[in-house]
């Protein structure tokens, strides 16, 4: 992945002053898209003149790429922590729970990640960064899915459907909460999540907690 600026030396102003306005660029996406979202009206939210924005991140597209590469990092540091747990079940059970943590699924960085998908197609910058974001945490819960089947060898077990099966819930599920306003809120499609997870592995569905 290309070296994100929070990777580089900064002061502990500087630092603050960034993570305000990236947290403004949060805002901004959610209240007017990406399209709609300005250095003017991300100053304004972040409190910071427009030439702070342009000294610590050059241009519009500059501040966009950063912040999805911080929202990439968030969270990465959530799967990567699951990927400790040495019981491959309850590993996949804390991958699943990691889409669905406050700091992940929140209705405002759920715009802000599909906002971002929805114009990987057309940025070649954000689609690469989303790319190998992708693969990385594919790979996560494949090794997961494949220990587990690994593990239980008797057992009738295809680690890529069950990752894919996994992987799609939870994309369908950020979608809903996405578009639905308020009728299912983040607890509610963890929950969900769960439930799905013990359908598809029944036999083991007492050690998968909701």
């Amino acid at each position: 992945m290309a070296k994100s600026l929070s990777d580089r030396p900064l002061s502990p102003t500087s630092a603050r002053t960034q993570a305000r306005i990236v947290e403004a660029v949060v805002e901004a996406v959610a209240q007017h898209g990406i399209s709609g979202t300005t250095l003017a009206n991300v100053a304004a939210l972040a409190e910071v003149s427009q030439g702070v924005l342009i000294f610590h991140f050059k241009s519009k597209e500059g501040l966009l790429a950063e912040t999805l590469r911080r929202l990439i990092d968030e969270y990465q540091q959530g799967w990567q922590s699951a990927q400790t747990e040495p019981d491959p079940l309850q590993r996949i059970v804390r991958l699943v729970r990691t889409d669905f943590a406050a700091p992940v699924c929140s209705r405002k960085k759920l715009a802000l990640w599909f906002a971002f998908w929805g114009e990987a197609a057309a940025q070649p910058l954000y689609n690469a960064i989303c790319a190998e974001s992708e693969v990385m945490r594919y790979e996560a819960m494949i090794a997961a899915c494949r220990a587990f089947c690994e593990t239980h060898k008797g057992e009738t077990c295809d680690p890529a459907l069950l990752a894919h099966s996994i992987d799609a819930m939870t994309d369908g599920l950020w979608l809903q909460i996405h578009i639905s306003a308020k009728s299912l809120s983040r607890v509610g499609a963890r929950a969900m999540a769960m439930a799905h997870l013990r359908l598809l592995l029944p036999k083991w569905a007492d050690q998968i907690a909701s």
